[in-house]
């Protein structure tokens, strides 16, 4: 019963905000435990048990996971380019880009303001962050990044993320402090 409770409990605090009230240490364990004992019809003291288990271990995946994502955005460089234009198309188009998509639902073009056409839209910016391939088997590279901009209150209007390049598109006005949140956070 026990090896049960265990999984069960581990099963629960996979759950995003629960791991995230861990991994802050943000959490009353007895009052988590007393709900998942009456979720999972078992011993309070023994869901406490497992949960106390389960969080210390998270707790040091998550700091070997973002030392290993700092370290690696770290090594990376970081460039903005402002007066950018977003314009999506339903058909490929043949214009010089500075970056561009295809997804399910069209093509996605960051082009320079000038080299717009009719239907694009003006006044962002493009945070270019290169780094290091390695950055490809690292899990929480992106979430770290939307995460420190998010809550400072920046909103990314678009994400590409391809092998080594990442690309933030930020309005225009956003695009300075974006910058100097990622590299405080750094």
């Amino acid at each position: 019963m026990e090896q049960s409770i265990s999984q069960e409990v581990l099963k629960y605090i996979k759950k995003p905000f629960v791991r995230e009230m861990i991994e802050q240490e943000v959490l009353n364990y007895s009052a988590l435990a007393r709900k998942i004992a009456r979720e999972i019809n078992a011993n309070t003291d023994a869901v406490k048990a497992a949960l106390i288990r389960h969080a210390k271990k998270l707790r040091k995946e998550k700091v070997k996971r973002e030392e290993k994502v700092k370290e690696l955005l770290q090594q990376s460089s970081f460039s903005i380019r402002n007066k950018v234009a977003v314009l999506h198309a339903s058909q490929p188009l043949s214009i010089p880009s500075i970056a561009y998509s295809k997804t399910p639902s069209g093509y996605m073009y960051f082009v320079d303001e000038n080299m717009a056409s009719k239907g694009a839209e003006y006044g962002y910016a493009i945070i270019h962050i290169k780094s290091p391939l390695e950055i490809e088997d690292t899990p929480g590279v992106a979430a770290f990044l939307l995460s420190s901009l998010a809550s400072d209150g920046i909103n990314i209007k678009h994400i590409m993320d391809c092998r080594e390049d990442t690309f933030l598109v930020v309005k225009e006005e956003d695009a300075p402090h974006a910058f100097k949140i990622l590299a405080e956070c750094l």
